[in-house]
């Protein structure tokens, strides 16, 4: 099997066609042997039927008269009813081994005598003085080397026949394999001129397009995945090198020596060592959802506790402001109903979103999360006073590194908390969309999926 494996696609299915044919063609040469053998030998037995017919027709009109002899080439056999042979002209091998001879069955039968094989038929014949008997016998050997030529000539035919459709076979395979051999060749040319082209599809309706079509489609997503990492990669050295330009000037006053700044130059490290630790978590947290691990499920009930504790971590955010924050959740809501998203992950989602709204208030206004039961989906909307974003900021919220520093005041922040949130949605097949509200605020909405629902 492992050599077999080895062997090109056109190889195999050559040699699968080969197989079916040798065995197609076996058994058409076996069937018509079979069949002309069985022809032989009813003509066989018919010719000797027709030659006892002169013998029983004497007996029934002379029983009395001795049987005329056979003719030349007949091997016929004429026992009266006492058991005396009245004419005979059977080899002696058979004479002398007539017990092999079934008088009382009328069919044909096989006798090997004297090296040679007969056909041997009985006809009895009824007269007033007894049964007549009448024995023809024709020697089989000839028959035998008929049916041994014929065997040899199927053979030889069929097996040249095999070998044509084979050959027909590997042609076609050939022919059919073509257009894979040139989308290889049309693949290894853009690899090698690393042009944004794609592969040829054909006008014809069939396997070789549809395949065509996938690899394109693999295609744009690979090189989609390539520009977004080398974005990411641009962003995150642009990202990373402010916070460490301050930590890094940073040191060098502290190693400088003015001693009267260095409660000050400290915390301008720790906040810049913050601030490097929040990006490596949030590009940890992108890299684990763009893995595209499956979610672990979790429950309506654990998503509304993670929430609660998510409102109580925003609210110690917030203590030194006059900021207020509510959490409304349903009465009516099925805690036991599984849904897609971790509760960890969902308390993630809710720190990022509620992390945007404080900052955006600035220290002063309101949030208010509500938490929707609307089956088949758990909906978390985040709403906010502050001043809203830029509508034509909107389209671009949800990119890694985007920040509407002028209109939100995130100026703090690193850009991914929006990308995060959506993210996580679209781990789990859920969305999440964000819309300035009449007057003045933004409202996020975070739609989960409900993987189960039992309602009694």
């Amino acid at each position: 099997m492992t050599a077999l494996n080895r062997l090109s696609v056109r190889a195999r299915i050559t040699i699968g066609t080969l197989l079916l044919a040798a065995v197609f063609f076996g058994s058409v040469s076996l069937l018509v042997r079979q069949q002309v053998d069985q022809i032989v030998k009813n003509a066989a037995f018919e010719v000797l039927q027709d030659d006892a017919v002169p013998f029983e027709t004497a007996i029934q009109q002379e029983p009395n008269e001795p049987a005329d002899n056979p003719g030349e080439g007949q091997l016929v056999a004429v026992i009266d009813p006492a058991g005396t042979t009245k004419t005979s002209t059977l080899p002696a091998s058979i004479t002398s081994n007539m017990a092999l001879i079934d008088l009382a069955d009328t069919g044909p039968q096989q006798v090997a005598a004297g090296g040679a094989t007969y056909m041997v038929a009985v006809e009895t014949v009824q007269t007033r003085a007894g049964n007549w008997t009448i024995i023809s016998a024709r020697n089989q050997n000839e028959s035998a080397l008929v049916l041994t030529d014929l065997t040899a000539g199927l053979t030889l035919g069929l097996g040249a026949l095999t070998l044509l459709f084979g050959a027909v076979s590997w042609h076609l395979i050939g022919a059919a394999l073509r257009p894979v051999t040139q989308l290889r060749r049309s693949a290894e040319a853009i690899v090698a001129s690393g042009t944004a082209e794609l592969l040829p599809v054909g006008p014809a309706k069939d396997e070789i397009t549809d395949l065509a079509r996938t690899l394109n489609r693999l295609i744009d997503d690979l090189r989609a995945s390539a520009s977004r990492e080398r974005q990411l990669v641009s962003d995150a050295s642009h990202e990373l090198r402010t916070p460490l330009a301050v930590l890094q000037a940073q040191l060098e006053l502290l190693r400088a020596g003015d001693r009267s700044s260095i409660d000050s130059d400290i915390a301008g490290a720790e906040r810049a060592t913050t601030r490097l630790t929040e990006l490596v978590e949030s590009l940890l947290e992108l890299s684990r959802l763009d893995a595209g691990r499956p979610p672990t499920p979790t429950t309506v009930g654990a998503l509304v506790d993670e929430a609660g504790e998510a409102i109580d971590r925003a609210r110690l955010r917030a203590m030194s402001g006059d900021v207020e924050i509510d959490l409304i959740v349903p009465d009516r809501v099925e805690h036991e109903a599984p849904v897609a998203m971790p509760a960890l992950l969902y308390g993630r989602v809710l720190d990022n979103l509620l992390s945007n709204a404080l900052r955006a208030l600035d220290g002063k206004g309101q949030i208010t999360a509500a938490i929707r039961w609307d089956p088949p989906q758990l909906t978390t909307t985040i709403a906010d006073n502050g001043p809203g974003i830029d509508p034509e900021f909107l389209p671009h919220a949800f990119d890694r590194f985007s920040q509407a520093d002028k209109v939100r005041g995130t100026a703090d922040g690193s850009g991914l908390g929006l990308a995060i949130v959506a993210a996580a949605a679209a781990s789990v097949n859920g969305t999440v969309t964000l819309e300035n509200a009449a007057g003045s605020g933004l409202i996020v909405r975070l739609t989960i999926p409900v993987l189960q629902l039992d309602v009694r």
